[in-house]
């Protein structure tokens, strides 16, 4: 199959699952507005936030070396997957041995022990899902992130508007979604003849744990670095303006979370794509191609976001939230050079290069906090999103520069620069509210979505001829 048109049915499975999950617990935003307020949703939100802080330090990140082992043609696969159970068993016994000490943590609210279990079920979920994914059951991927979804909104309408268990059901109903997604792969997938303590000891089995090892440990500080560009300035809001500020400012980067869904799930499915074992020009020539698309879309996507700032906000949400939309604008420009980045990591995924993902994201780790401990207490919450897009921006740039060294990537240099201009001058048209603001937006957005078009007419005409992309 051309590898266009297999990256175009790998993503479109994704999307069904994934983007049409995402959509339904998106839409249910106003659901949730409404049961929980402000300050319950931002207790919500942290909690949520803290379990997926501990995520990744209590699997050892073991689900990411999961999938890059498992889509390695050479390495055994009961070995990966053997591995990658053992160790997030041994991580969740950890976790809870700790529970005392996490019991002191402020943000919690009393929620404690369903943090450990939110993340003990989301570990094995991930471990089991990825190791599908890597066996090349794409299909079986999305079916189970349906049923993921399905699972949780039907527990959540239960526990919330039922029950009326608040914060406590929404966690909840996340754990047991993902217990039972879980078993739904295990027993699909018959995952058990793939576990055998037998695959993972001797010499030769040794040297794969710790090749494994050696992948995903560097991977958990990057994942922390993620979450203090991502997460830090929520609980950062929090402690210098209250939960509900917190809460406001949560519901107002829902709608740019939209744009990163999109982004995963043709990440996920670019990562088999891009695994596949080519020619270094051949590679290159991929990466170009796929990097000009996706630089449209993202600009466009990000345009179209902060130009319906107001208007989504106000069906997002009750009125209570409906202040957030100024923050909406600056976080969907984060978001644009959020993705962007994204991408950038699938380059040194090839090359298993998981130290440069750390050292890339860490520069973006530590502007974000420093610029969240400056800016919130002048700007409040608009420092926060100042920061998150001036964090993403330059890890792009130390991505878009230090990645060559493995694929040199070709962008579309002018009409790249010239969009992300674009995008930026209609950040601060929508922010500052200027005389005519909203023609001088829509007329923004317009150039973008012209300027751009080229590069997606493009990609689907040549698709849609089953040929390649050419330069």
């Amino acid at each position: 199959m051309n590898v266009y048109k297999k990256l175009l049915s790998d993503t479109l499975l994704i999307a069904l699952s994934t983007f049409g999950s995402k959509l339904l617990v998106f839409l249910l935003t106003p659901f949730y507005t409404a049961v929980l307020s402000t300050e319950e949703y931002g207790i919500m939100d942290n909690v949520v936030q803290l379990s997926n802080l501990l995520i990744p330090i209590a699997s050892v990140g073991i689900a990411n070396a999961v999938i890059r082992f498992g889509l390695d043609g050479v390495t055994d696969k009961k070995a990966v997957y053997t591995f990658g159970i053992v160790i997030t068993a041994l991580g969740s016994a950890l976790l809870l041995a700790f529970y005392p000490l996490l019991d002191l943590i402020p943000y919690t609210n009393g929620y404690t022990l369903l943090v450990c279990f939110y993340v003990i079920a989301s570990n094995f979920h991930a471990a089991c899902a990825q190791f599908s994914r890597s066996c090349g059951n794409v299909r079986r991927y999305a079916e189970g992130g349906i049923l993921c979804t399905a699972t949780a909104i039907g527990l959540n309408i239960l526990f919330l508007a039922v029950f009326h268990w608040g914060v406590a059901g929404y966690v909840l109903s996340s754990i047991l979604a993902d217990v039972i997604c879980s078993f739904f792969y295990i027993f699909m997938d018959k995952q058990w003849n793939a576990f055998s303590f037998a695959s993972i000891a001797g010499k030769e089995r040794l040297v794969t744990n710790r090749d494994m090892l050696r992948y995903a440990i560097p991977l958990i500080p990057t994942t922390i670095c993620s979450w203090i560009i991502n997460m830090s300035d929520r609980f950062i809001i929090t402690g210098m303006l209250g939960e509900s500020a917190n809460g406001i400012y949560s519901v107002a980067n829902k709608m740019p979370t939209m744009l990163i869904v999109v982004s995963n799930i043709f990440t996920y499915a670019w990562q088999i794509t891009a695994f596949a074992n080519q020619p270094k020009e051949e590679r290159e020539r991929l990466f170009s191609n796929v990097a000009r698309v996706y630089q449209a879309i993202t600009f466009v996507g990000a345009a179209c976001l902060i130009v319906t700032a107001k208007i989504s906000q106000s069906l997002l949400a009750g009125p209570d939230y409906y202040a957030g939309w100024q923050y909406v604008p600056l976080l969907s420009l984060a978001t644009a050079f959020c993705c962007l980045s994204n991408f950038l990591t699938s380059v040194y995924m090839v090359d298993k290069r998981s130290v440069a993902t750390f050292v890339t994201i860490l520069i973006g780790a530590v502007l974000n906090l420093t610029g969240n401990i400056l800016l919130i207490p002048v700007m409040g919450p608009m420092g926060a999103a100042l920061s998150t897009a001036v964090s993403y921006f330059v890890m792009f740039l130390a991505r878009a520069f230090h990645s060559r060294s493995s694929v040199a990537i070709s962008w579309d240099l002018p009409r790249f620069i010239l969009s992300a201009v674009l995008v930026t001058s209609l950040t601060a048209v929508m922010i500052l509210e200027i005389p005519g603001w909203l023609w001088i937006a829509i007329g923004l957005t317009a150039v973008i979505l012209v300027l751009n078009l080229k590069n997606l007419v493009i990609a689907l005409l040549s698709l849609l001829r089953k040929k390649r992309i050419h330069e």
